[in-house]
Formats: structure tokens, sequence, C-alpha cells
């Protein structure tokens, strides 16, 4: 056992966030923590941290267990170069360096017993040094800080000068390395672009230790975690597997109580109308026995089902022509920096696109410009007729901070009755005084379903909806998701969310370097027809030859997609081994090279002391090179295998 929730109860005011809460989280567990916004994840997080006591109930922790989180601020001075704040996560290492080098430096000053007491004291910190991986840990920063987005050029700049997505970036790097015995990770993929997500998903499938993590990104539930804890009506339910694994599980259960709630319900309805019949009767034993009975029985609760969720619908408005948009050798941007160049597209009524690439490539300016926002730098954008453009801006800038919730719809059209605007906010999961809320005084999420609320009532019939799933939680995503399936018009989502758009798209547009290309398919399909280099062309088939149909039945072609992709998923994961060892050997490869140069300089070969204390430390890299290059052998015969 790592921790223990015993019937956590935790209130703010009249608003009980946790009620009962019981769950064990065990080593190696690697969980995911769902529930709707509001639903107490993060004040569990806090709760684990010390941050907040519960009003009843206890948290039991094993002995000397710690805890890994991502902090609101930068613990260290604004100054602190990039590359040492993420170096700090190895302060025992560092501590180890420190009193190495002060030894060394104390050794050219002493001589007999001293000198001999200091070089034992050397021998033995430069075994501990090599246990904890000393030598390998610049190479673990590097490949870290590269994983979550940084460019080398980055590294020795200072923390305080950067912006808040590249610190918290920045403080991820470093949580990563650190030596917790548990990860609490909250919306750990905020900050990174599609790349960043799946190094931190290859980097979480090979973490050795445990983590407890909240997101609303369910493919990267999906890739990372081996069970999910959902928190809903202050109580935590644990479901093994991932996150499609607890859709399917959870709507299992629910149906399952459902009909055992109502079996027992029949048989008390049965129960009592005999007890009715008979109280005065023959009978009068058996109803008094049938009464006990039901004094004594356990009732079961009826399952709760959650009214205040999200129920979105679409209105496309009037048809527009069958070409909806047209783009022709745009490009977008600002004056004199154009971010994405000679961009063509033609988009029909009810396609759907999505626009995807690393962050800062340009795809909200391209959607900008699609939508009128930003006046094209040359080429131009053309609206077929009866199009009404519906536009979502993940910036939330067409809400008012002064205005009340009620009134940002309501100015939309003054026609309706308070009623009216009221039930419809409804269905945004917005009731009673929450509609008299300031829009300043929303959280994120709730901004987010008002800004999805005004652009639904204003309705279009091309949506062009720039990361709308921010700030959303997975059940809000869902209905979302739902209500674009139904929709009838075009649509342009800019996302990093791929389970969205795997759901929302039929065509994706990769935007890089200032070039943005269209490809057919989802997200997951492109990602794969990209990895996947094109088959040789098939030699001609002669003419006299007939081509048959496939008789291989639709179940096996299935299988064999599940298969290659499995395949695909093992290759790219062996991939970043090969890369992360790759990245140790040339650490070490470097370390041996400036040994050698130290065993040539006169201080030491004059020192025979110094010289056979570089000489053991030469053959200990030589030793762990070795041991590298062979793991590297070892992993790319496994992916040849893999690949086929």
């Amino acid at each position: 056992m790592l921790y223990r929730l015993d019937d956590i109860h935790k209130a703010y005011g009249p608003h009980e966030v946790l009620a009962g809460a019981t769950w064990q989280h065990n080593p190696g567990e690697r969980v995911g923590l769902v529930g709707r916004n509001g639903a107490g994840k993060t004040t569990l997080f806090r709760l684990l941290l010390g941050l907040e006591e519960a009003d009843r109930g206890t948290i039991i922790k094993a002995n000397g267990v710690t805890f890994g989180h991502l902090s609101q601020h930068l613990n260290t001075s604004p100054e602190t170069p990039l590359f040492d704040f993420v170096l700090s996560a190895f302060d025992k290492v560092l501590r180890i360096e420190g009193k190495m080098r002060d030894i060394e430096h104390r050794l050219a000053d002493t001589t007999g017993s001293e000198h001999d007491r200091l070089l034992a004291k050397y021998s033995e910190l430069q075994h501990e040094y090599e246990h904890e991986n000393g030598y390998t840990v610049h190479a673990e920063v590097e490949r870290v800080l590269t994983g979550v987005g940084f460019a080398k050029e980055d590294w020795p700049r200072p923390v305080g000068e950067m912006s808040g997505g590249q610190q918290n970036r920045g403080m991820l790097a470093r949580l990563l390395l650190s030596n917790a015995d548990v990860l609490l990770l909250d919306e750990p993929t905020n900050h990174l672009d599609l790349r960043g997500i799946e190094f931190l998903e290859e980097f979480l499938s090979s973490f050795k230790g445990s983590f407890l993590l909240v997101s609303h990104d369910r493919t990267f539930l999906n890739r990372t975690v081996d069970r999910i804890v959902e928190l809903a009506h202050g109580e935590l339910v644990v479901y093994h597997g991932n996150y499609d694994r607890f859709v399917a599980q959870r709507a299992e259960r629910m149906e399952r109580m459902r009909v055992e709630f109502e079996r027992q319900q029949e048989m008390v309805e049965r129960t009592e109308d005999f007890i009715r019949r008979n109280i005065a009767g023959q009978k009068t034993k058996q109803a008094q026995s049938r009464r006990k009975m039901l004094d004594r029985l356990d009732e079961l609760e009826r399952p709760e089902s959650d009214e205040t969720l999200a129920k979105f619908r679409l209105d496309a408005g009037p048809r527009s022509t069958a070409i909806a948009l047209t783009a022709d050798r745009l490009d977008s941007g600002y004056p004199g920096r154009a971010v994405v160049r000679g961009f063509s597209a033609t988009m029909r009524r009810s396609e759907r696109y999505a626009i995807m690439g690393p962050n800062g490539s340009g795809k909200s300016t391209l959607l900008k410009t699609l939508a009128g926002r930003l006046a094209p730098l040359s080429g131009d954008v053309r609206l077929g007729a009866n199009v009404l453009i519906g536009y979502y801006d993940q910036s939330l800038g067409d809400l008012t901070p002064s205005k009340q919730v009620l009134d940002e719809v309501w100015d939309l059209d003054h026609g309706q009755s308070e009623e009216a605007v009221r039930n419809y906010l409804a269905r945004f999961s917005f009731f009673g005084d929450d509609v008299f809320k300031k829009v300043a005084a929303l959280s994120g999420g709730e901004k987010g379903r008002l800004a999805l609320a005004k652009i639904m009532h204003a309705g279009g019939n091309v949506l062009l909806l720039d990361e709308p799933t921010n700030h959303l939680d997975v059940y809000t995503r869902e209905a979302l998701e739902e209500a674009l399936e139904q929709f009838s018009g075009a649509l342009v989502v800019v996302s990093h969310d791929r389970y969205f758009v795997d759901r929302v798209a039929q065509h994706i547009i990769l935007v890089e370097d200032g070039e943005a290309e269209i490809h057919p398919g989802n997200y997951t399909e492109v990602r794969e027809r990209l990895a996947t280099p094109a088959p040789a062309p098939a030699p001609p088939v002669p003419s006299v030859q007939k081509s048959k149909p496939s008789a291989e039945p639709q179940p096996r072609a299935q299988l064999d997609r599940q298969d290659k992709r499995e395949r695909d998923r093992r290759v790219r994961k062996l991939e970043g081994e090969i890369s992360q060892v790759e990245t140790l050997i040339a650490g070490l490869e470097s370390e041996k090279e400036k040994h050698d140069l130290a065993l040539c300089s006169e201080e030491v070969w004059r020192d025979g002391e110094k010289t056979r204390i570089v000489k053991a430390e030469i053959a200990d890299i030589k030793k762990q090179l070795d041991a590298l290059y062979t793991r590297w052998d070892r992993l790319a015969a496994e992916k040849d295998e893999a690949a086929g």
C-alpha cells in the first residue's frame, strides 16, 4: 500500500465535495482519476499533499512515501537557467558531485594519511555516484527537455524570463525526473503540443513508479493508465483497464444496478400489497413475517443519474450551397510575418476538417483568417451562398467579463422570455442562480460552456472552432462530440484532443513550417498512414485474368488492422527506447572523452594517484558503455523483428 483513503468527507460551506470517499493506491498502479469539473479531483490532491485536512475520515500513508506534484509556482530563483532548474531534480547526485569536486581540490594540498583518507572518501563517493547513475543525469535532462518541447537554445535561459506555459513545461520536466514514490499529475498535457504529449505517453509507459493522473485527454488515458478511479457524487469507484474499458464497465455497472434496483422495488411493492390485504385476515402471521422481512431488507439505492450533464444540440440553420468555403492561395499571418503560406482548399457542405500541428505553427491564425476575423496577407477566402459562420475563440474573447451569464445569451435575442433563456442555459449545465453569475467569476470550464451556448444559439452552417474542448471535462466533451456528429453543416476545428478529432473529423490539415497540407481520414488513420512507408506498386495484371473479390471475411481484416496497429505501436515504443539509449551513450562517450583528455594533462599524469582515479573512472564508463551497446543491439533486433 502507498496510501489509503478511508471514509473521507470534505465540504466547502453547504457544498459537499467528498462524501465517504474510500480507496487504496498500491505500488505499481498507474491510475487515471476522472470526474466532472468541480467534482473534487483537485481537493483530493490537496488532501494527499497535506495542503488541506478532511472534515472526517482518515488518510493512511505508507512509511516514508513521497509525493511529487506540479507546483503552481516556481520553487527557484528567477535567474536560474532552465537546464539547472530541471537538473536540480537530481539533488542527491548533485550533492555527491559537489563533495567529489571539493575533495578533488583538497587533494592537491594534502599528503600522507590525510591524503589517503580523502582518496578513500573519494572512492566511496564515486561508488555512490555511479549507483545513483550520476554519469547519465545530464543526458536524461537533455532527453526530457527536448521531449516536452524545449529547443537547445532555451536550456540556458533564466526561467523567470519564460512564459507561464514554458515554466509549466519546465516544472513538468523536473517532476518527471524526480525520485518520488507517487507522481500526482494534474492535467500534465496542458501546454504540450502533440509531440510533447506523445513523448509524455512514452515516458509514463516505461515509468517504473506509480502515479495518479487527472486528465480530460481520453487517448492519453488509454495509453498510460491500467485503471480508472471515477469521482462521482462524492465517492470513488474503481474500474480496471484504460479509459475505453472504463466507459464499457461503467455502462454495464449502471445497467446492472438499475435492473437490481427495479427488481427489488417490484418485490417490495408485491410484499407491501400482500401485507395490506392480509394484515387483518387469516394470513396475519404471514403478513407480519413479511413486514419484519421488509424491515430487515438492505435497500438498494437508485442508480445516480446526473441530470446536470450538458445536452447540446446544433442547428445548422439554412442550407448553404454545395461549396461552403473556398481558400485560394491564402497567406495567413500578420503584417510582415506570414505564418501559413499558399493554403488552398475547397470545403463542401457537411465536410469536417481538423487543423493540427505543433504549438506556434499557425493553426489558430489560419482558422481566424478562414473565419474572417483576420484579413489575409494575400489570396482570399470565399464563402458560398447562405453560409453563416459560427466561430468559437479559444481565448473566449467573445465573452464580456462584466456581464451575467443570463445576459450573454439574452442579448443575442431580446424577443425571448427569461424562462426560455434559462431553459436553454440549463442544457449547458447552468441551473438556478448560476445564470446570475458574472462571467469574470466563472471557471474555465463554465466559460467554455457559455461560449458554446452563444455560438449554438446564434446558429451557423459552417462552424469554425478553436480548441473547443479546452477546460471541458470528459462528459461535456462527449456531449459536444455527439452534437457535432449530428450537425449537418461544415466543420473546421483546431484541436490537440486526438479522441475528439477521431470522432468528428474526416480530413486533417497538418500545419508545420509555414505549410498546410490536407490529408483524408481522422487523426489515427492519417498518423498510421504517414508512419507507414508506401507499398511498392503491384505488378500489372494480365488482361485475360479477371480480378477476384477477396474471400477474406471482414472480421479477419479487422484483426489484421488491429495486429498492424499493435506492431506499429511496438515499433514506436522500441524506437523511443533506442533513442533513449543513444542519448545515454552520447552522454557517456562525451564523459569518456573528457576523462581521456584529463589523463593526458600534466596535472594528472604527474600524479600517480590521480592517474589511477581517472583510469578507474574510464574503466567504469567503458563498462556502462558496453552494457548500453549490448542493450542497443537487443532493442534494434527486437525492432527489426516487430517491423516484420
